[in-house]
């Protein structure tokens, strides 16, 4: 099967995956919330804060350099399991004995018991992250999210029945632990990978330059885009997170459906092209204009909607979630474009170069949340939508410029985007104003006309894109017998 092949089923198998997990994560999440109130949502991510920093130290980065690297043998592929496995336990051992002085920092006891059982992720984690980045690495999706979709609907369902049976929080804690280990289990139980035991320090320096790089970077990153998360829980408390990680989790669901999306599917084929830079500046352009023709009216029109959608759906009790959702949607429009910059380091080996210009931005991010604080979750949204907007254009210019592309040339191919985006803004905006009817058929009509709107200024400005996508639909027809 050649490359593009592979690409092509990738991305079809992983958009699948990505919408799948999505929609379960919204409509279980929705479910969750009318039965849990804020507080609950707000425990969980002062654990999930520390917890999910925590896994970017399980393979060291090493599994994504077992992708971008060329040539790996067997050895590289044991060694770096056996580090994972060593890694994962004393990670869990050392949060096992941190739990107590966690709960203390945040002056919630529940959190010690949370903490030790949601943590047993990080042995699970290390089993099965070798064989899922080998799946990762020869295009082999379909198996990995046949597996993701089952644990998925299992654990959300498991999550929900527990919360209707009155468990609290801990029917969340269980989501992201059991959709881990079953993940695991059919990973090892389907993969055709058994680890040898060996364990090969010379293999693991050959890996460490791409992967210490690569996770030091996530973790500079993390904690500048997580500090929100902790000092609103540390000075507002867990009600108050729980209705800010509410909208944030709401905001990322287009983000994650699309860069995240292709991210994953793009790196290792990025990766095995890495020298043929007018290649893929020609593929790069392509895909920031597919992840922005639906991404930003997704964004937008979320913003504009949130009263309505956050009302209807997750009911009285979430109405104080409605501002902080229109902000961090439209820094969600930011946040999508420059989630691809990842794509570029990455599959160049610049993980480095991605290291090094993080620092600055993300003490700016801190900068930002300490001060917003201080005017309550609004506050901080705010403060975050402003720090992204000042570091978007040198942030986004550094990254592609490594694949020659200029600002000016990003500009042509986005611009039908652009407009269309700014006419069904106006309009949605228009119709905020002047509407003032029932929330479900202002959020209809508003879905309509705005869906039309940007639908008609795309064919009138994107004449070029219109014939790619009439391309591809045809592509996809099945073809009739005369």
């Amino acid at each position: 099967m050649s490359l593009k092949t592979k690409v092509k089923n990738g991305l079809k198998w992983t958009f699948i995956d990505q919408v799948f997990a999505q929609a379960v994560s919204l409509v279980f999440g929705i479910l969750l919330a009318r039965l849990l109130e804020p507080s609950a949502f707000g425990l969980i991510g002062m654990v999930l804060l520390f917890s999910n920093f925590a896994l970017n130290f399980v393979d060291l980065g090493f599994g994504a350099a077992l992708i971008q690297k060329k040539d790996v043998t067997q050895d590289h592929f044991s060694s770096v399991f056996w580090l994972n496995m060593m890694v994962g336990t004393l990670l869990y051992v050392f949060f096992y004995l941190l739990a107590p002085f966690i709960s203390l920092l945040y002056k919630q006891p529940e959190l010690i018991d949370l903490i030790r059982i949601i943590c047993l992720t990080f042995i699970v984690t290390a089993i099965s992250s070798v064989h899922v980045n080998l799946l990762v690495r020869e295009l082999q999706f379909k198996k990995k999210i046949i597996i993701n979709c089952f644990s998925v609907i299992f654990s959300y369902s498991l999550g929900f029945f527990m919360a209707y049976k009155g468990y609290g929080v801990w029917s969340l804690a269980i989501i992201g632990l059991l959709i881990a280990s079953l993940n695991t289990v059919f990973y090892c139980l389907f993969s055709n990978w058994i680890p040898s035991f060996v364990f090969n320090w010379k293999k693991i320096k050959e890996l460490s330059n791409f992967g210490l790089n690569f996770m030091g970077e996530n973790i500079v990153s993390y904690w500048s885009r997580n500090y929100d998360n902790f000092i609103i829980g540390k000075v507002l408390g867990s009600t108050e997170l729980g209705i800010y990680s509410r909208a944030y989790s709401l905001m990322l669901t287009p983000l994650r459906n699309f860069s995240t999306v292709i991210n994953k599917v793009m790196f290792p084929a990025f990766s095995q092209k890495q020298g043929d830079l007018p290649l893929l500046k020609k593929y790069y352009l392509k895909i920031i204009m597919f992840v922005s023709l639906f991404a930003l009216p997704l964004m937008i029109m979320l913003a504009v909607v949130s009263k309505e959608f956050i009302l209807l759906c997750f009911g009285e009790k979430w109405q104080r979630m409605i501002p902080i959702l229109s902000i961090l949607s439209v820094l969600g429009v930011f946040q999508t474009i420059l989630a691809l910059n990842a794509l570029i380091y990455n599959s160049l080996g610049k993980t480095n170069i991605a290291f090094k210009i993080s620092i600055i931005p993300n003490a700016l991010y801190i900068v930002a949340f300490t001060i917003g604080v201080n005017y309550g979750i609004i506050g901080v949204a705010y403060s975050f939508l402003l720090a992204n907007i000042l570091l978007f254009i040198p942030l986004y210019k550094n990254a592609i410029s490594l694949l020659n592309i200029t600002l000016i040339e990003v500009f042509k191919v986005l611009k039908g985007i652009i407009i269309a985006s700014f006419a069904m803004t106006a309009l949605l905006l228009t119709l905020n104003y002047y509407l003032n009817i029932s929330l479900t058929i202002d959020l209809l009509l508003k879905l309509i006309l705005g869906g039309i709107t940007y639908c008609l200024f795309i064919y009138l400005f994107e004449n070029e894109l219109i014939s790619i996508l009439k391309n591809k639909i045809k592509n996809f027809m099945p073809i009739r017998n005369k």
